[in-house]
């Protein structure tokens, strides 16, 4: 009986350590490890800043790749710099920026969300995308030669059902906002059931309907993520 409540408890241990921690570092770095193959993952990085006229929390992840990571560090300064640029209200303005990881096979996918009140008659509320596989960042047009095609059609059949934009909206502003363009798609993830799509508000629907997102199923793509 000892041994087998040894057992078991070796067990537990395995469960909870096999799964990712994340370690605090010095000056703010979190360091992300996968425990079962000590690899390091990222590093987190913050721009923390707070005084009388703004408030800013921005965290974003360090691969060690350097095109991954400027890419990155160049979309985060393109928001924060254009936040400290607008000046709509005398009282106090906050941007802030977080991220999620999203891993399947061999891609890792983060998905930022962009959040900032500037006094503009709606609130920024936004989300953009980074994919990479090794060293590479993903495009759509790496994955299958008329992916953008195929998303065309899956996205307007999804978007017509699509409970917000019923609520919010209607058919024009799928018509007018859904082009059968790479750009129109480029906010996508890989996850391990579906390819993701974030459509940032008034592009295929008004403000008021938020983010939209439409998931399909990799069966329906035909893709081969290996």
């Amino acid at each position: 009986m000892k041994h087998k409540q040894l057992l078991a408890l070796f067990l537990c241990l395995v469960m909870i350590f096999s799964s990712k921690i994340v370690s605090s570092q010095k000056d703010e770095v979190i360091q992300v490890k996968d425990v079962v193959n000590n690899v390091d993952k990222y590093t987190i990085e913050s721009i923390v800043e707070d005084n009388d006229k703004h408030s800013i929390n921005i965290f974003y992840p360090v691969t060690g790749f350097e095109s991954i990571d400027a890419q990155i560090y160049n979309r985060i300064e393109e928001y924060k710099e254009n936040f400290e640029s607008t000046n709509y209200i005398t009282d106090k303005k906050e941007l802030t920026i977080s991220f999620d990881t999203f891993e399947y096979k061999n891609y890792t996918s983060f998905k930022f969300n962009v959040k900032s009140n500037v006094g503009i008659t709606h609130d920024l509320d936004e989300v953009f995308t980074i994919v990479y596989r090794e060293d590479k960042i993903i495009l759509l047009s790496d994955l299958q030669d008329n992916i953008v095609d195929i998303l065309f059609e899956k996205c307007k059949e999804s978007l017509k059902s699509n409970e917000k934009i019923i609520e919010y909206s209607n058919d024009k502003w799928i018509d007018e906002g859904l082009k059968k363009d790479i750009n129109t798609f480029s906010n996508y993830i890989i996850t391990d059931n579906y390819m993701i799509i974030y459509f940032n508000p008034c592009t295929v629907a008004p403000y008021a309907a938020g983010i939209i997102q439409v998931e399909i199923p990799y069966d329906n793509l035909n893709l081969c993520l290996e």
